[in-house]
Order: structure tokens, then sequence, then C-alpha cells
């Protein structure tokens, strides 16, 4: 039985880095809506990427807050950020129980415990974790055994809790807590997936994980897919068309097509009840087994642009990744999408471990030959809990403890045969390449939404990529 009712504050933390673009904070809304379904409705939540706060103006709005329990979420590279906020807090509100949960913490629970300022770490897919976690604050527990999901302190020992399993039923989860934030400044920060149609947009997740087991993936939600169904998923949609404005939604799933007549479902609901909105799949969709019938079923569902992650043209680097993606069926839907009217973003990765220049080049010849509108091409990343990230650990490279260095964008770790310098040469090399086409060029002024906020961010956004050092 709960003895005393639990302030809590929910933060999402924020480093400085150069992608410039933003979600909204699902992973602690869904958090948020889980502990007030559990009957903890004193919840607020802090974004500071959306505020484009530093540590000390958010711990000045926790100062005001003054929640009982403080829990911070954070990427790989908001580490830093994390235990910033985490060492004001216990400074400026020692009696707050701070909790560091989401994908960093999640892997690294010893190294976030070694920081005296948090107390607990919440692992996985934390919603039941952390509601139970505020039931054992409100009645003043001390011995958190049992709890699964949990790392905490008994004395000096760090204790690690079995995993908690995660949730198979999606639909028994409470919608996110889109009541909790403040969706007009999410109208005017650079978006995840950076083209956009409309200002007013949510972000969705309809499903959890993907089964493939490629090596430079996170683990967050582990390889079994789990889906919401497309009743769900579309009443959610409806709360956020008729209460809150939204002209277009971002689908964020690691594979949004995995169950395609699940996914047509979704498309056809829509297309039911006339909405008119505009649909963007920034995260993925995997291309070998992507349907011409889902394609043309979003397009009239109202998607304008999608995202189909090929990472490497070479068979040898698709294997040794794991991803085994067959390049030619890509190649295929990527044409067909295209050919449908809808912008299509392709994914490369160069510096896996073996590769070499000549393999970097052959991804960046075909990503220019092929029917992609836009391209990325990422540095290969070994985050901690990847596999990626215990390969070359047990191979004796030496890994940096500075988890900004884990930025996605810029980095110094490198896995390839290829020194450095000449890989920066690589990317910029095929930015230029990529997108000094001028049938490429028109193909993009043609199909691109919103062209008077676009273009120039585009531009900026090239130059950057390009030219910048």
């Amino acid at each position: 039985m709960l003895v005393s009712m639990v302030r809590v504050a929910l933060v999402q933390t924020y480093h400085r880095y150069t992608q410039f673009t933003h979600v909204h904070p699902l992973g602690i809304m869904m958090i948020a809506a889980q502990a007030r379904a559990a009957g903890h409705p004193d919840v607020h939540i802090l974004d500071m990427k959306v505020e484009d706060w530093d540590p000390e103006q958010c711990v000045a709005e926790l100062v005001r807050l003054s929640p009982d329990v403080v829990g911070l979420s954070a990427m790989t590279y908001e580490a830093g950020c994390m235990h910033a906020v985490a060492k004001l807090v216990r400074e400026r509100l020692p009696k707050a129980v701070i909790v560091c949960g989401g994908p960093h913490p999640s892997v690294a629970a010893a190294d976030v415990l070694a920081d005296a300022s948090v107390d607990f770490v919440v692992r996985g897919e934390g919603e039941f974790t952390f509601a139970e976690l505020l039931d054992g604050v409100a009645a003043r527990r001390t011995d958190w055994a049992g709890c699964l999901g949990l790392s905490w302190r008994r004395g000096a020992e760090v204790v690690h809790e079995p995993d908690r399993a995660a949730p198979k039923d999606l639909d028994a989860l409470p919608f996110p807590a889109w009541d909790l934030i403040d969706h007009a400044k999410y109208h005017k920060v650079p978006r995840g997936g950076v083209i956009y149609a409309h200002k007013e947009f949510a972000t969705m997740f309809s499903s959890r994980a993907c089964p493939w087991r490629c090596t430079y993936c996170h683990n967050s939600y582990g390889k079994t897919f789990r889906d919401r169904s497309a009743e769900h998923v579309l009443a959610e949609i409806d709360l956020l068309v008729t209460k809150y404005g939204v002209k277009e939604l971002v689908f964020m799933d690691d594979i949004f097509n995995f169950k395609p007549e699940r996914a047509k479902a979704i498309a056809r609901g829509i297309l039911e009840r006339g909405y008119k909105l505009a649909l963007t799949f920034p995260n993925g969709f995997r291309g070998d087994i992507l349907d011409e019938e889902l394609v043309v079923l979003l397009k009239q569902a109202g998607m304008y642009r999608c995202m189909v992650a090929v990472e490497s043209a070479s068979p040898r680097i698709q294997k040794v990744m794991k991803k085994n993606l067959k390049i030619e069926k890509v190649e295929r839907i990527v044409d067909f999408i295209a050919k449908q009217g809808v912008m299509v973003h392709g994914a490369f990765m160069l510096g896996f471990p073996s590769e070499t220049e000549d393999e970097m080049r052959s991804t960046i010849d075909w990503a220019s030959r092929s029917s992609f509108h836009t391209a990325a091409f990422f540095r290969v990343i070994p985050f901690k809990g990847t596999e990626l990230y215990r390969q070359v650990e047990n191979a004796g490279f030496q890994l940096p403890h500075d988890w900004s260095a884990y930025e996605p964008y810029q980095t110094q770790i490198n896995l390839s045969t290829v020194p450095e310098s000449t890989i920066t040469t690589l990317r910029k090399s095929a930015y230029r390449r990529f997108y000094f086409n001028p049938k490429r060029l028109w193909r993009i002024f043609s199909l691109i939404p919103n062209k008077t906020n676009m273009l120039p961010f585009l531009a900026l956004l090239f130059a950057r990529r390009a030219y910048a050092r």
C-alpha cells in the first residue's frame, strides 16, 4: 500500500551534436504514461533538446519542480550530459532519488552506477520496472531484491536483478503521455528525417524490435518483434488528429514492414478515415522484403518519403555485418518506390571491420547510380551492447570511454583497414558525387514538400556534410 505521494520528473538528456534533428521523447512519454496508470499521477517531462537546455538550465527547472524522483534517459553519446545533470541534482536536491534509464544505462548499468550521484538504473523496456520502483519509493522500500530489470546498490555492492521480460502485449500499454509535452515547441525544431510537409507532427512507434542480427544495431528492444494491432495504432492516430491537430506522422519503427498485412491494415484505416495525413518513415523499411502493394497503399494513405537502409553494397560486408541484405531486390523496390512519386532516402555506412577502400568506393558508386532521391553516409560506430562492440573489444581494439566519441556523424573510432583521413575524404566526396547530379536534383525539387523552408535548410546541411571539416 502506498504511504506517500511521489512527484516524478523525467528528463530526456541532450548532447549537442551534428545531426540537429529531434523527435518526441517517446521513451519517457511511455514511462510517464505507465507510471500514471500504476497510480502515480504527479509526473512531469523535461526535454532538454527541444528546450535547448544545458545541464544548469535543466537543473534550475528541476529545483523549481522539486521532484522526489528524477529519471534521466540517455543514448550513449548523451551519457556525459546525463551524469552532469545527476551530479547537479545530487548537489541541489540531495533528497531526490536519481534513476537512469534508456539505451545507454541499459547496457552500461555498472558504469552508470559507478557515479555516486546515481541511485538506480532501470534496464531495458522500463515501463513496469520504473512503476514498481515508484511503488517502492512511496512505501520507503529499502531492499530491492526481486525488482526485475533494476540495478541498485546494497551498501557498497552493485546488484543487478535479473532482466525483466519485455512486454509482449503492446496493446495493453497506455498511449504515450501526449498531454505532458508542449506540442508547439516540437513544431519549431528540425525533426528526425529532416524533411517535413507539416510542422504539426507526431512521432510514433507501432512496433518494437527487429529480428535480424545486424552486428552494429542496438538491442534496446531485443530481437523478438512485437507489434501493436492496427486497431490500437489507429486509435492513437485518432487521438493525435482530433485532440492535438496532428497533420503528419513520423513512424520510428525499426522495421514497420515486418508484418505486411498489419502495415496494410494501418494504411487502409488511415484511408478510411479520410484524414489526409502526411506520412514519413525515416527509420527504415527492410528493402528486400518490402512488397509493391504495401508501397502503393502507404502512398495512397499519405506517404511522401521513406528510408531504405542499405549500409553496404558489398556482398562480403553484408556478411561481415550479418545483415545479409539482397541488394538486387533492394534496387528493384527502390526503383518502384521512386516511380510512385515517393521520395526515398538511402542510408549507408562506411568503416566496417576489415572493410577496404575499394569496398567503400563500390558502395558510393552503387548509391550514386541508384534511384534514391537523398542519401546519408554514416560512420560505423560500435555502440556498447552491440555485437560489433563485443567483437572489436575482444579483438583488442582500444575503445574510448568518453561516450561523446560515439556520436554518429563525427568520430575517431575507425574499425576498418582504411586511414581515417581517407574515410573522411570519401564521405565528403560521396555527398558531392551523389547530389551533383542534375537529374537527381530535379527529382528532389519536384517532390520535396514545403520548399520555402526545406531548400535553404537542406543546402546548409549538404554544405556541412560535403565540405565542413
